[in-house]
């Protein structure tokens, strides 16, 4: 599908939720063609672009969720928080230490995620301090509970140095 014939599709998806491209997208600009490119479906693409907005929003007001990093609900929200991490996005997560010791905060790079299972999955970006008897290093596989993230940062805000 080209991208005109695409971006169609998402713009009858968000209007079909109230929320006209032409009101969001001037002020707080998604990446529609990037999600084209990755071949995120039109619905989807909406969807991401909804929930973008309004933690775009929410943070503008100083109004974002205070209870997990990356949810893009308002401040005080019911039920579980929600998350938006996507592949390429940096999470930096609690590891517990030995013996009941001060852990150590350390760098994930979001691979996927489980909205029902609320786990993260990706690759460890740092190399640890403590040991973890051998089973944790730099380009280990994790699973994380969204409880244990404590930074959320989109793939666009980090730069290689």
């Amino acid at each position: 599908m080209t991208y005109e014939v695409w971006l169609e599709h998402v713009k009858d998806a968000l209007r079909s939720i109230n929320m006209g491209m032409d009101d969001w997208q001037p002020v707080w600009p998604f990446d529609f063609s990037g999600e084209h490119d990755k071949g995120t479906d039109p619905d989807t693409a909406a969807m991401k672009a909804n929930r973008f907005w309004w933690h775009q929003q929410n943070k503008s007001m100083g109004r974002e969720c205070d209870k997990q990093p990356g949810c893009w609900l308002p401040r005080g929200h019911q039920g579980d928080c929600q998350p938006q991490y996507e592949p390429g996005d940096h999470i930096k997560v609690e590891f517990e230490g030995e013996g009941g010791m001060p852990g150590e905060w350390m760098w994930v790079i979001v691979g996927s995620r489980d909205d029902k299972k609320r786990l993260v999955f990706g690759t460890l970006d740092n190399e640890p301090l403590n040991d973890y008897s051998g089973k944790v290093r730099l380009g280990s596989e994790l699973a994380i509970s969204y409880d244990k993230v404590r930074e959320h940062r989109k793939a666009s805000e980090i730069t290689k140095r």
